[in-house]
This record gives C-alpha cells, structure tokens and sequence, in this order.
C-alpha cells in the first residue's frame, strides 16, 4: 500500500438502527431498518452468512457508482445489543432455535422512493423488459461483473416511473467468487436470468467503450475503495486479496468478455411471465419508501 496513503480509508460515520419494520427474505436474512437520520435502509448483518459478505458489498456498490451505473449508496448502520433484544423477528433463523445477530457495525443499502401508485419490483416478466429505460446498463454491470467476478445471479430492481422502468443494481455480496472462492469464474451466474435484457446491446463499440471506461479506473483509485471497508468487515490480507484480484482479472477482462459472448449465443435463459413486487407499499406504514432489495 502507498505509504502516503492512510492505513485504511476513511471511514464513513455509523448511523445508529432507531426502529425495525421487518424481514425480507434471501440467503442472507436482510431486514429493514430506519436508521436515527430518518432514512430507511436493507441491513446485511457482519458474519452472516459469511465473513467476506459485507466487504463485497461495499467494494462492488462503490465501484457499480463509479462507473456511472445506478446503484443506492450505503451506509454502516450501528445496531445496539438492546436493539437487538427488543427486536427478536430481525434474528437469523436457521431451521432450529433462532440465531441472534452481532452486535455492532452492519452494511444498510439505501431504500428507494417510489411516490403515489408507483411500485419497485424484483422480477418482471419476459413482456416488460422492453419498458426498462436504461437497459443499455445491463452490459457495463455484465462487463463489471465479470471483472469482479460475480458469481450470483446478477440481481436489479425495477423502478416505475411512470414512462416506464428504471433499474437499479442491487446485491453484490457473491463478487469476488463469493463462497466459490477466488479461482471460480462465473459468466453465466454473473447475468441476470432472463437474457433478453442483453439483446440488441452487445456491440463490439459498446463492449470497447465500457472496457476504456474500466480501464480508466486508476490503481489508486481501487486501493481506496477497497480500503474504505470498515475495519470489522475486512482483514488486511482480504483486502490483498481483492486489491489483487481486481488488478488480475481487469488484465483477461477480453478473454473474460469472449466467455460471455458465447453464453449468451448459447440461448439458455430463465423467463417470468407475472411481476414480483420489490415490497408492498403498505409493509412501510406512514411512508412513500419502497425497499430496493
């Protein structure tokens, strides 16, 4: 590490957990919270499921927003013991006796607004995804992914907007191999299911204008995302470790691109015929907040 930099970035001030709404459902147990500065966030918890979790999520959420893609900003969100005694529905449940998260500093995504009938979702089906405004995103988050190697489903939720649906990209937790470990290459995991949301965009200009884009990224520039990642959620040789590996794998990003291609070509692909809401917009009383994930 340059010596002229800090030890660690800087770190983001914790916001203390103020109430608790309710559970959502996913490997990783997230539920949401308002925080003491009024906004609503998805809390992942520090160890579960995994240690890495939340290192992913903060280096993949800042490297999605400096490329210029649509993501929400995060927040370390402090949730207190008493919090946690107070609001026993939060806990992990692992089939037996309920598992009581840590103490301490978690990872919140921030929450979208929807306002009056407007709705977020997590699916929609095949007929919609030509409704989706910003579907050109959906080959510089693949060409990203690839690079931090995603190994889960490329997840986004859909925003309506009236004039049609905006994605955000969400979940970043199984980059950097996830629990595949480091060696694991994914393209196929690393898309999202249906493939037709990639149709029509790739384009040997567009792929080249995305790769300058990461290539634009400067080393130090990816040593202080990676250093920003709160000391509890990071030891420094995981930081080696993604540092490294986002210098590597930026190196075969074309070979990387050439698997991809080929998945793509092959046709195998995941369709929904009816929407999943994101949320109901009555699960937050009181608010026009819709979860994002």
């Amino acid at each position: 590490m340059n010596r002229a930099e800090p030890k660690h970035g800087v770190a983001r001030a914790a916001v203390p957990a103020a109430r608790f709404l309710y559970k959502l459902c996913g490997s990783s147990q997230p539920s949401i919270l308002q925080a003491s500065d009024g906004a609503f966030y998805v809390v992942k918890f520090n160890g579960f499921p995994g240690s890495q979790a939340l290192a992913n999520e903060v280096v993949g959420t800042a490297l999605i927003r400096r490329a210029g893609l649509p993501a929400p900003d995060w927040m370390p969100i402090e949730v207190s013991s008493d919090f946690l005694d107070q609001n026993p529905a939060l806990w992990f449940s692992n089939g037996n006796a309920p598992i009581r998260p840590r103490p301490g500093i978690h990872f919140g995504s921030r929450l979208i607004e929807a306002s009056g009938e407007r709705r977020t979702y997590q699916m929609i089906p095949h007929s919609w995804i030509k409704r989706v405004q910003n579907r050109a995103d959906f080959l510089g988050m693949l060409v990203l992914d690839l690079w931090a190697n995603n190994c889960d489903r490329r997840q986004a939720v859909y925003l309506s907007t009236g004039r049609g649906l905006q994605a955000r990209f969400i979940d970043n937790d199984f980059m950097f191999g996830g629990k595949f470990g480091y060696e694991r290459t994914c393209p196929r995991r690393a898309m999202v299911h249906d493939l037709s949301l990639y149709s029509g965009l790739w384009n040997e200009d567009s792929v080249q204008q995305w790769l300058e884009k990461f290539d634009g990224i400067s080393e130090n520039t990816i040593r202080r995302i990676v250093a920003s990642v709160p000391e509890e959620w990071a030891t420094e040789e995981l930081r080696r470790r993604i540092f490294s590996q986002l210098l590597t794998r930026r190196s075969i990003l074309p070979r990387l691109l050439n698997d991809a291609r080929h998945v793509l070509a092959s046709g195998y692909s995941v369709s929904y015929h009816r929407p999943r809401h994101a949320t109901e917009p009555a699960q937050i009383c009181g608010t026009s907040v819709l979860p994002l994930q």
